[in-house]
């Protein structure tokens, strides 16, 4: 269910390159990641006989593969060097904190079906029969690589995310469709990934909870990032672009 991988599925499925999805829970997902990349963190993509450990160098890899016209990075210098800042700045500290606020707001109030009914979508099934059994050592490690789930951390993780939206709201003012002008770039779809944990939205490449589904702590911001004109932005780049294959990419396949 990560919003990382979530960005390496639109990316992939917006080029029109076809793949195929290994979905593991998390905490099994280590195994397969450690394997494939020496690295236990996702997504990994294996493409060309090459692997590629980190979502924004897929996304790098993958505008190679597709015309001009379809690219996330754009081909004039100064606009490349403004995409590249602003994803860089929504993949950290914005998907980190968003991501914090997930764990927290689950791990404190959630419950462990409920959990599992979203995270294990799509994974091997007796991954989510052997996880209430493993829970306590799941949650404790992964706590652990998240550097810890304070509510101190948490507070300031959620006052950081609401100035990233105050200030992408900010660049939208001027009418503008995208950030950075007429066109949808890698900025556009990593701030839209790394904000989708705070307003849910339905077209998401799998089934998050609505924010009555959340526990009851968590609504409040949900509904207040929903309703932020940045919230209404998430949720309008993934109605309209998410599921949109670009015109320019029609069946294309990696060499």
């Amino acid at each position: 269910m990560s919003h990382y991988c979530e960005k390496a599925r639109w990316a992939l499925e917006r080029l029109g390159i076809e793949y195929e999805e290994v979905r593991q829970l998390q905490g099994f997902h280590y195994a397969l990641a450690l394997r494939w990349a020496h690295s236990p963190t996702v997504p990994v993509l294996r493409i060309d006989g090459r692997v590629l450990r980190d979502s924004t160098e897929i996304l790098r890899d993958l505008d190679t593969r597709v015309p001009a016209a379809a690219r996330l990075y754009p081909d004039d210098p100064a606009l490349a060097a403004e995409v590249t800042e602003l994803a860089a700045g929504f993949d950290v500290p914005l998907g980190v904190d968003t991501r914090l606020w997930i764990y927290h707001g689950y791990f404190t109030g959630g419950r462990l079906a409920d959990i599992i009914a979203t995270a294990a979508q799509g994974a091997p099934p007796w991954q989510a029969r052997a996880m209430p059994w493993l829970f306590p050592v799941v949650r404790r490690f992964l706590e652990r690589r998240l550097g810890g789930l304070s509510r101190e951390r948490v507070d300031l993780a959620v006052a950081r995310s609401r100035a990233a939206f105050d200030g992408v709201a900010a660049r939208l003012a001027d009418g503008r469709p995208y950030l950075c002008g007429d066109a949808f770039t890698a900025a556009d779809l990593t701030f839209a990934c790394m904000g989708a944990p705070l307003v849910l939205p339905p077209e998401y490449g799998i089934r998050l909870p609505t924010p009555a589904a959340l526990p009851p702590a968590m609504r409040p911001l949900a509904e207040e990032m929903r309703a932020h004109p940045a919230g209404g932005f998430i949720l309008r780049l993934f109605r309209d672009e998410r599921h949109r294959v670009h015109p320019a990419c029609v069946g294309l396949r990696p060499g």
